[in-house]
C-alpha cells in the first residue's frame, strides 16, 4: 500500500525527509512549507490544484522506531513484518479482554465482549496495513493506561496510576490517536466512580489531562498537525472545520461500528449528499439507542461507561478521513457495551413480547447478529482478498505506466488516473517492484472522470471537467477558495483556471508546456476499463473526450484476466 513503500524508501536510505522531533520522517506527508510543496508539485507527486500552504504531517516517533526494528531484524521479508503486526494486534486483544474482565464480574458478558472485539471486521485494514501499526500500538497502551487507571483508582498501588499516566505518555508517541484513551479515563470519572466526591474523581484526572496539553502543545511547536486538507482537519488550526466534520463523520463512523455499513466512500460524496447520510445514519443509530434504553441496558453503569467511552473516543478520530478502521479504539467500548445488552435481551428473548419491546429486541438480536456472526466471517473473508484487491490496484495504477527505462528524460501526463492524489505514491510504488520512473508524473485531470481535451496550440491544452477538479486530500476549497485566472506552476507546466462549477472548484484548466506537445518526451495516458491506454492528442483546434470509468468493473475485468 501506498504507505508502505513510502516507508521502505525512507527506512532503507533510498529517501530521507528530516523532521523535527522525528527521526525518519514517516508520517509527514507535505510539511505546510509553500518551497516543500512546490518541489513536490514540480515532481507530480503533488497535484497542482492541491494547497501551496498544505500540511499533512503527524508526529509518531515510536511507531516509526517499531518499523524501523522491521528493516533491522527482516529486511526482506514482508510477511514477518505482517506479522509483526498480527502479533501486536494479539497483545492488544489480550489487554482488551483482561480489561473487560476486571471491569465486568461476569465472565460471560467480558468474554464475550473480548469475542466482538476480535472478530470485529473493520479492525482488518490496520492489521494488514503495515503503516497503521500504529493504532495497534496505540490501541495496546489505550488499553493498558485504562487497566491501570481502573486497579489505582479501585485503591490498589499508587504505582498503577503512575503506570497510567506512563502508559498515557508512550501513547502519544506512537500515535495521535492516543488521546482516545481521555475519553475512557473522563467517562470512567463519571459513570463509575459515583459514589465519590467530584474533586476526587475529576482531581485524578487532572495530571493525564496535563499531560495531553504538554504534548499538544510540544505536537504544534514542532509543526505538526494538518492544514488546508478537507480529508485531515486540525481542531487547533480549524476549530469550525472540525466541528462540521464531527456532526458529519461522527454518525458514518457509528453506523459502520453498529450496522457494518462502511463508511469509506463518505468522503466521496457531495457536501449535501454527506449532510443526508449523517443525517439517515443519526436516525438508526437513536433507533438502536431508543432500543438499548427500552430493555433496560442504560440501567447499568458499566454500560453507560462504555456508551460514553466509545463516543468519545471516536469524536477526535473525526479529525482524520473517514476509514473503518478509525473505530479500533472505539470499539473496545461498543463491544462492551453489546455483550451486556445482547446477553441480557437473550435471556429475557421470551418475556420481550409485544410491538415495541418486540421491535427493540429484534434490532438488537439483528446487530447482536451482525457483530457476532457477519464480522467475524466477513473478517476472514475480507483478510483473505486483501493482498488480491491491493495488488488489482497497484497493477491498474502505478505499475500499469510503462517502464521509462534509465536515465529517462519522460514526462508522463496523466488525464484520468484512478486517484489523482494517488500519484503521490506511483514514484516509490514503482521502484519498489523495479521499475524506472519518468523525470516526472503529473496528472492533468481527477481521478476517473469525464472529461474534454482541447488543443488550443502547438504547446497548449485546454482541459474541461464537467464535474471539476475534485480532492478529498490536499485541498479545502473553503479556506483556500479558488478564482478564474489562479495559477499554478508544475515543473515546466503552467495551469491557469479559466472556469469553476458551481461548488467553487476548477472546471476548465488551461496547460501551457514549455515547449510542443508532440515532441517525444511527453507521453500522455489514460484509463478505461479495458486497462491503460496512450492518447494520441488532436490536431491543433480540435478536442479529444475522454470518459469515465468504473473502477470496480475494471478491477473485476483485471481479476478475471489474471485468474
Amino acid at each position: 500500500m501506498g504507505d508502505d513503500y513510502l516507508h521502505w524508501s525512507l527506512l532503507t536510505g533510498r529517501a530521507t525527509n528530516a523532521q523535527p522531533g522525528s527521526f525518519f520522517g514517516l508520517f509527514t506527508f507535505a510539511d505546510g512549507s509553500q518551497h516543500a510543496n512546490q518541489i513536490l508539485m514540480d515532481s507530480g507527486k503533488l497535484v497542482w490544484w492541491a494547497s501551496d500552504h498544505l500540511r499533512i504531517a503527524f508526529w509518531r516517533p515510536l511507531a516509526e522506531l517499531s518499523q524501523k526494528l522491521d528493516y533491522q531484524l527482516w529486511p526482506d521479508s514482508p510477511v514477518l513484518m505482517h506479522l509483526h503486526n498480527l502479533l501486536l494486534y494479539g497483545v492488544m486483544i489480550l489487554l482488551v479482554g483482561k480489561l473487560f474482565h476486571e471491569l465486568d464480574a461476569k465472565r460471560q458478558q467480558a468474554g464475550t465482549a473480548t469475542w466482538l472485539f476480535a472478530g470485529n471486521m473493520l479492525h482488518v485494514f490496520a492489521v494488514a496495513w503495515l503503516a497503521s501499526r500504529n493504532q495497534m500500538l496505540c490501541g495496546i497502551l489505550l488499553a493498558l493506561t485504562v487497566l491501570a487507571y481502573h486497579r489505582w483508582r479501585q485503591g490498589q498501588s499508587a504505582l498503577y496510576g503512575l503506570l497510567a499516566a506512563v502508559s498515557l505518555i508512550v501513547g502519544l508517541f506512537s500515535a495521535e490517536a492516543a488521546i482516545q484513551t481521555m475519553g475512557y479515563l473522563v467517562a470512567y470519572a463519571l459513570f463509575l466512580e459515583a459514589g465519590k466526591p467530584l474533586l476526587s474523581r475529576f482531581g485524578a484526572l487532572l495530571p493525564f489531562i496535563v499531560i495531553v496539553l504538554v504534548w499538544k502543545a510540544t505536537h504544534s511547536h514542532l509543526g505538526y498537525g494538518s492544514y488546508g486538507s478537507p480529508g485531515y482537519v486540525d481542531p487547533s488550526s480549524n476549530a469550525g472545520g472540525f466541528l462540521t466534520s464531527l456532526v458529519l463523520r461522527l454518525p458514518a463512523l457509528m453506523l459502520a461500528q453498529w450496522y457494518g455499513v462502511s463508511s469509506v466512500m463518505f468522503e466521496q460524496l457531495s457536501r449535501p449528499v454527506q449532510y443526508m447520510y449523517a443525517g439517515g445514519a443519526a436516525l438508526l443509530l437513536l433507533a438502536l439507542v431508543y432500543a438499548i434504553q427500552y430493555v433496560g441496558g442504560f440501567k447499568s453503569a458499566l454500560v453507560r461507561f462504555y456508551a460514553a467511552a466509545s463516543i468519545m473516543a471516536l469524536a477526535p478520530a473525526c479529525a482524520g478521513y473517514p476509514f473503518d478502521r478509525l473505530t479500533v479504539n472505539s470499539d473496545i467500548g461498543a463491544s462492551g457495551l453489546l455483550a451486556i445488552v445482547l446477553i441480557s435481551v437473550w435471556q429475557r428473548r421470551k418475556q420481550l413480547t409485544g410491538w415495541a419491546q418486540g421491535s427493540a429486541k429484534y434490532l438488537i438480536l439483528l446487530i447482536g447478529l451482525v457483530h457476532v456472526v457477519v464480522f467475524p466471517v466477513g473478517k476472514l473473508v475480507s483478510s483473505a482478498m486483501m493482498k488480491t484487491i491491493n495488488t488489482s490496484g497497484e497493477a491498474l495504477g502505478a505499475l500499469a505506466l510503462p517502464d521509462a527505462g534509465e536515465a529517462s528524460n519522460l514526462h508522463y501526463l496523466l488525464l484520468n488516473a484512478p486517484s489523482a492524489e494517488a500519484t503521490y505514491y506511483f514514484p516509490v510504488t514503482r521502484e519498489y517492484h523495479g521499475m524506472h520512473n519518468p523525470a516526472t508524473m503529473h496528472a492533468l485531470g481527477p481521478n476517473n472522470q469525464a472529461l474534454t481535451l482541447t488543443r488550443v496550440d502547438d504547446a497548449t491544452l485546454r482541459v474541461n471537467v464537467p464535474t471539476g477538479f475534485k480532492g478529498t486530500i490536499t485541498r479545502d476549497v473553503r479556506l483556500q477558495p479558488f478564482k478564474v485566472g489562479d495559477t499554478a506552476r508544475m515543473g515546466g507546466i503552467t495551469a491557469r483556471v479559466e472556469a469553476l462549477t458551481a461548488d467553487g472548484v476548477p472546471q476548465t484548466v488551461l496547460y501551457r508546456f514549455p515547449d510542443s506537445v508532440d515532441n517525444t518526451h511527453w507521453r500522455f495516458f489514460a484509463w478505461r476499463e479495458e486497462g491503460l491506454y496512450q492518447v494520441s492528442l488532436p490536431a491543433v483546434g480540435q478536442s479529444l473526450d475522454i470518459a469515465s470509468y468504473d473502477i470496480g468493473k475494471a478491477v473485476m475485468r483485471y481479476l478475471d484476466k489474471h485468474k
